[in-house]
């Protein structure tokens, strides 16, 4: 079976059809060798979550939304209206991805 990965961003759930393969991949045997040695007892006690304010189920994680009021400059709410339908999420996300750069929120980016 070949390697597949996927993505998703903040907020959105995987597909239908993407928990379908997931599904499906589990059902497959792990093979462990040098390259992919199993992991001890110890090792998997000291799994982190990427993000620990997570839920359980990360995928399915939606941050709470707080209205404010906010003066931003002219010039960049005009460039992300103009981007369309959408552009106060896309500010959100970008706001988010610079707290994550700047270590005031735990995350990748």
């Amino acid at each position: 079976m070949a390697m597949v990965t996927s993505q998703l961003k903040v907020g959105s759930a995987p597909s239908k059809e993407a928990l379908a393969r997931v599904k499906a991949a589990a059902k497959y045997p792990v093979t462990f060798d040098e390259d992919c040695p199993e992991l001890t007892d110890q090792e998997l006690r000291e799994f982190r979550t990427v993000n620990p304010a997570l839920h359980a189920n990360p995928a399915y994680f939606k941050p709470k939304k707080k209205q404010i009021t906010l003066k931003i400059d002219a010039d960049v709410l005009e460039a992300y209206r103009e981007t369309g339908k959408g552009y106060q999420t896309r500010m959100n996300e970008a706001l988010r991805n610079s707290a994550i750069a700047a270590g005031l929120l735990q995350g990748a980016i």
